[in-house]
């Protein structure tokens, strides 16, 4: 296959997807350590927003790409790819993780504070996700078999993965094993758990497996599931949103709604791509991104310390200094000699 079928067969539209999310998380991590809701008020709704899409959606594209990367292979093909992947994802949480105890925490360089990241002994801040990252490819690559044959029959796909929202009444309370956190949740540290998320990945792989754009059925549930959230929401008094560590029922369908919507504008995006090469581009190389984006921000937040305090917007545009300063590493990387 030459390289420009390659780039004809190439999702873009889930490039844009996951570019859209990059762009909110760091615009969400920069409001987080370089702004102040007491302040600047604004600031912690995008916050709220962007955490409630983000994990669930990467969560999303990370089953739609699997299904068309490693579940249309052989095993024996894709189990390397897919190690290879978690492997990948485990060394960007080691670097984030250290780059986390020795910026914002000031911890030395040594093997007593390096060596309980290593074994996941120790989950750093605004680190874990990428943990969790790698539990979920182990996953996919241990019940590559059932999901695979799962994603043949349409109907019970999404039957399994509404059954999944049960795996949030797991009594978090009782988990105390830093190494189960990330994949059914605890109450001890910030978890992005596998389990609970893992409707996202299984409805990832279905619309990539029958190629679903605009459906009704799905919007019409994406409405109930977010519309769900929003009820909770107003309902609960002293909780400005339902639980998100770990995630509640009312956490996980909350994002579907505004998710879906994501998905049909990267699909509309798709058909105009010369405006949209910076995010594409942030979704093809999504781990690189995060990984600097985050070691970036906690090497100035650890520099600044309270100097630095920034309104919505300033933040946004520091994010976008961020991406440019991120960019250029990747076309640097990248560029043909």
């Amino acid at each position: 296959m030459t390289e420009k079928t390659a780039e004809r067969k190439r999702e873009r539209a889930i490039d844009l997807f996951k570019g859209l999310l990059v762009l909110g998380m760091v615009y969400c991590h920069t409001l987080q350590f370089f702004s102040d809701p007491q302040v600047y008020p604004n600031g912690q709704k995008f916050i709220e927003v962007i955490n409630l899409i983000t994990f669930s959606g990467f969560v999303f594209s990370f089953g739609y790409v699997s299904q068309l990367v490693y579940y249309g292979k052989p095993f024996r093909l894709a189990a390397p790819r897919m190690l290879m992947a978690a492997f990948k994802t485990l060394f960007a949480f080691y670097v984030s993780g250290a780059a986390y105890r020795l910026f914002i925490d000031g911890r030395v360089l040594s093997w007593a504070n390096i060596k309980p990241i290593l074994t996941l002994n120790d989950m750093p801040g605004w680190s874990e996700f990428l943990a969790s990252f790698t539990y979920l490819m182990i996953v996919g690559l241990i019940l590559f078999v059932p999901l695979r044959r799962l994603a043949e029959i349409k109907w019970l796909g999404f039957a399994v993965a509404g059954a999944l929202l049960l795996t949030t009444f797991i009594p978090y309370g009782s988990i105390h094993w830093m190494k189960w956190g990330p994949l059914i949740g605890t109450r001890d540290f910030a978890s992005f758990p596998v389990l609970q998320y893992f409707p996202y990945y299984l409805l990832g792989m279905l619309f990539a497996r029958y190629r679903i754009v605009w459906d009704w059925r799905v919007l019409a549930g994406a409405i109930v599931a977010s519309g769900a959230f929003v009820w909770k929401w107003l309902s609960a008094e002293g909780q400005p949103l339902p639980e998100r560590f770990p995630p509640s029922i009312w956490w996980i369908v909350g994002p579907a709604l505004l998710l879906y919507g994501y998905y049909l504008l990267s699909r509309l995006m798709e058909k105009y791509p010369a405006p949209f090469v910076p995010l594409e581009a942030m979704g093809r190389n999504v781990l690189w991104y995060l990984v600097m984006s985050n070691v970036l921000i906690f090497a100035l937040k650890g520099n600044q310390q309270d100097n630095l305090l920034l309104s919505a917007w300033d933040g946004f545009l520091m994010a976008l200094v961020l991406l440019g300063v991120v960019s250029f590493s990747v076309w640097i990387i990248t560029k043909k000699r």
